[in-house]
């Protein structure tokens, strides 16, 4: 006996070779089923489902701090009352019956699996495609079942830069400064201060971008400079992390920053001899060229879900021998976007955040008017006979009469 679900090949936005629905997507499959005689005469339907759940836990709880199914769809593929209807199962024979799914225009939350094992805090939104072939007996469980997960991204937009983003960082410490600058008014830089200037391309990328990150320091030798770290962190927020739901404060907010990626830059190891005066070097300018690679299955930035939010900061830090001991100087964080859709490509007015709608789940407060949360919709599958009209030679020339053809009478054709 076997039951598996297929996915038809899509030519479209894919992760890793799997592919990526969106709002408003539309993709089809077909629930193979071979299944014994006993089992036929068993079972009562074969039922496929659509369904997606969001949720945070806790270490401190046994249960989930939060649990929410998003929607739940069903179609009946099968069943043995109304097999006259539908396709019809024979025993120890492969079975192949199709299906088309149609996601609304809603967005809803990535497919994720967060953890963090340091704070015990999770959280997780997953989409899964199920079929069962149910049992006549009730309250038995299926007689066989499968699961697929789906991989959901929400659009999120990103934007192009016409300018490179340029962000100056001072170092303020007075042990640091030198004599004139002490002098200098409290509260502003010296302009001779050491400083670090950031040159980024953009703010927004999309996973598998790489960002690009060049270097300007100044007023710092380079013997001083220890170390470059660049970081690149997943800033996530876990809203609620309370088994109280109906509480409108977020006394249970959490933060928890995760490293995604990072390059360790040491200055004796590359060249930045880019001077004939290498004195000029040591006490001016010293630019470093380096990039960030984002993962290819990051998830993107979001925080529109109740729960749960991501975010991206850039941090650069330059560490500094000292005499006695080392310092650090951290430059300003830079907050990244990592969205879905490429520069510029906007996403459709009609597209609405699922956390604005009521559950269908839910029981409604009385006087309620929310809207309820749209659901996918399976489509019915029509199989396209004779779409195109059959070819009749009589509706065009064929080819040896129109050779055969005097030249002539081509000719009142020309102007």
């Amino acid at each position: 006996m076997s039951l598996t679900i297929n996915l038809l090949p899509e030519f479209g936005w894919s992760i890793k070779n799997q592919p990526v629905y969106g709002p408003g997507s539309a993709f089809q499959g077909f629930v193979k089923i071979n299944v014994t005689e006993l089992q036929l005469q068993k079972a009562d339907r074969l039922r496929i489902v659509f369904h997606a759940t969001e949720s945070t836990c806790d270490s401190g709880y046994i249960s989930p701090t939060y649990h929410n199914q998003l929607f739940g769809s069903q179609k009946v593929l099968w069943n043995h009352k109304t097999s006259q209807l539908l396709p019809l199962l024979r025993s120890n024979t492969d079975i192949s019956i199709p299906f088309i799914v149609q996601l609304p225009m809603i967005q809803f939350p990535p497919s994720s699996r967060v953890l963090s094992e340091s704070e015990g805090l999770g959280y997780s939104c997953s989409y899964t495609l199920s079929a069962y072939l149910d049992s006549q007996t009730q309250g038995e469980a299926a007689i066989i079942k499968v699961h697929k997960p789906i991989i959901y991204m929400p659009f999120i937009e990103t934007g192009f830069s016409k300018k490179p983003i340029c962000i100056t960082t001072f170092e303020k410490g007075s042990n640091l400064l030198s004599s004139s600058e002490k002098n200098s008014k409290p509260g502003k830089a010296s302009p001779t201060a050491p400083s670090v200037n950031v040159k980024l391309a953009s703010l927004d990328y999309v996973p598998g971008d790489i960002i690009p990150v060049s270097l300007l320091i100044k007023g710092i030798p380079k013997h001083s400079i220890e170390s470059v770290s660049i970081r690149l962190y997943q800033n996530r927020t876990w809203n609620k992390t309370t088994n109280n739901l109906k509480s409108k404060t977020n006394k249970g907010e959490r933060k928890v920053s995760h490293l995604i990626t990072q390059e360790n830059i040491n200055l004796n190891l590359i060249d930045t001899n880019n001077s004939s005066s290498s004195s000029s070097i040591e006490s001016k300018v010293i630019p470093i060229d380096s990039k960030l690679e984002i993962s290819i299955d990051n998830i993107p930035s979001f925080s529109y879900s109740p729960v749960f939010s991501i975010g991206y900061q850039l941090k650069i830090n330059i560490k500094r021998k000292g005499k006695i001991w080392n310092s650090n100087f951290d430059l300003t964080d830079i907050p990244i976007n990592i969205g879905t859709l490429g520069y510029g490509i906007r996403s459709s007015e009609e597209i609405k955040v699922y956390s604005t709608f009521q559950s269908v789940f839910d029981q409604p407060p009385e006087g309620s008017n929310a809207d309820i949360l749209p659901a996918p919709k399976f489509l019915n599958f029509l199989e396209y006979e004779e779409a195109l009209p059959l070819y009749n030679e009589d509706r065009l020339p064929k080819y040896e009469s129109s050779l055969n053809t005097p030249h002539h009478q081509y000719m009142s054709c020309i102007m």
